[in-house]
């Protein structure tokens, strides 16, 4: 009997076990316009999602089961027929236990240890992101009510940059501590462009050579690769393009010549570009005739319209396109991904500073030529 007993708890504690190994979603839909629809597992598989399972929605409620041998990442989707300007979708993280995802004015799972500790994160997240928000619209009401002072500007430019320093670092510690699990990774290989140089390298490498060999991966080794080659510091990386006339020309055409050279990548329908293209027209004119110099380097697509900015903004500088928009190499042989983005070199060519505005450039040029 004592045999028997023995025999019959290891049983039940193996099967506990197994059980212990599997998944249980219980979702709940809070608009009615949902009854009856279907609802997904889906699985991104490059930049499309898949469907790995379905249910349907019986009096607001849904469930997916399944074995959880391993943690993955999958999205839980409503069916986009219903809301197809704002499709309902959320991460959920596939792992032993008992996963809740509702679906209701804001979208949640939890249940589970990484879908708890994610659900915490993207709260936090909101909140700042609101935060940044209420200020971006304080700033501008004061702008339009004609009410802005220096003094409010500096306050709300410096709050406004300590909540999105502390959004970015926040993000990158949860993607650090993470980063051993397909979360970590996911948020990692979609958000990795908002963090430094520097901190991309750290996480990389807490990563393992499988991770480092993705293609998506890849493209992020080599773009800090290149962000090396152009660091403060280094000599200029030639490129050659075309001039307003279809000539080619070349950086190393003026680069490394005996002027200061400031490298201006822009576009004509770029917003921010316009807005500090005065200052630059400004340095030129005050400049130019001690040894500066500015190249534009465009990424328009539509040649009429980079002419007409040309025009329109008068800059008298010379200029290059290869009027393929973002898909031009010279993003990734400079590893930026906005404009305005400038590049400023001394006489030998050597790059001494970045992303100059306003005051600051003319500051710079000042120290370096003389008022």
């Amino acid at each position: 009997m004592k045999k028997f007993s023995l025999l019959l708890i290891t049983v039940l504690v193996l099967f506990s076990c197994q059980n212990n190994k599997n998944y249980k979603i219980t979702g709940t839909v809070t608009d009615p316009a949902y009854e009856g629809k279907n609802v997904y597992v889906q699985e991104m598989t490059g930049r499309e999602m898949v469907p790995v399972d379905t249910a349907v929605i019986t009096k607001g409620t849904f469930t997916f089961e399944g074995p959880a041998d391993s943690t993955v990442l999958r999205f839980i989707a409503l069916d986009e027929t219903v809301n197809p300007k704002k499709p309902a979708r959320v991460l959920a993280i596939l792992e032993p236990g008992k996963i809740t995802v509702k679906f209701d004015s804001t979208v949640t799972v939890s249940g589970s240890p990484l879908n708890d500790a994610y659900n915490t994160f993207r709260k936090d997240q909101e909140n700042t992101a609101n935060e940044i928000r209420a200020l971006s619209q304080q700033y501008q009401e004061a702008s339009t009510a004609g009410t802005m002072t220096d003094s409010l500007d500096a306050v709300l430019t410096e709050q406004y940059e300590k909540l999105s320093g502390d959004r970015t670092n926040k993000t990158a510690d949860f993607i650090k501590a993470n980063i051993t699990n397909p979360l970590g990774k996911f948020l990692f290989t979609t958000s990795a462009e908002m963090f430094e140089p520097e901190t991309q390298r750290e996480i990389l490498a807490l990563t393992d050579e499988a991770y480092k060999s993705q293609e998506s991966i890849q493209r992020i080794v080599k773009r800090l690769e290149n962000a090396e080659k152009v660091a403060i510091g280094q000599k200029f990386v030639d490129f050659t393009m075309k001039d307003p006339k279809g000539n080619d020309v070349s950086l190393s055409d003026y680069a490394g010549k005996g002027k200061i050279v400031l490298v201006d990548f822009w576009a004509a329908w770029c917003g921010p570009c316009r807005e500090e293209m005065p200052n630059v027209v400004a340095a030129y004119k005050n400049y130019k005739s001690k040894g500066f110099e500015v190249v534009g380097v465009s990424l328009d697509k539509d040649k009429e319209k980079w002419l007409g900015g040309i025009k329109d903004l008068n800059m008298t500088w010379p200029q290059m396109s290869e009027l393929k928009f973002w898909d031009t190499p010279v993003v990734e042989l400079y590893a930026f991904r906005g404009i305005p983005h400038t590049v400023l070199l001394d006489k030998d060519g050597t790059i001494i500073a970045k992303d100059l505005r306003g005051a600051e450039l003319h500051n710079k040029l000042n120290e370096l030529l003389g008022k």
